[in-house]
């Protein structure tokens, strides 16, 4: 399908990444931040994938909170 191949970017900053991807003609930006007890994360989403931002946050917080207590 043309347009569709992506390109990613990815960039460390001490405790600090800097990510894009890019496809389909859409970019997603976002940064993570890796504190000592919490990591955060902030994703720009553009047109319709910023309309189901909310559901998206839900099901990240559960999975990374799964990630983190893992042992």
């Amino acid at each position: 399908m043309p347009g569709s191949a992506g390109a990613c970017s990815e960039r460390w900053d001490g405790d600090r990444l800097t990510f894009g991807v890019a496809a389909m003609g859409q970019t997603v930006a976002g940064v993570i931040n890796v504190l000592d007890a919490a990591v955060t994360m902030e994703i720009e989403l553009p047109g319709v994938l910023g309309m189901i931002a909310s559901g998206l946050k839900d099901r990240l917080q559960k999975v990374g909170q799964l990630l983190l207590t893992k042992e």
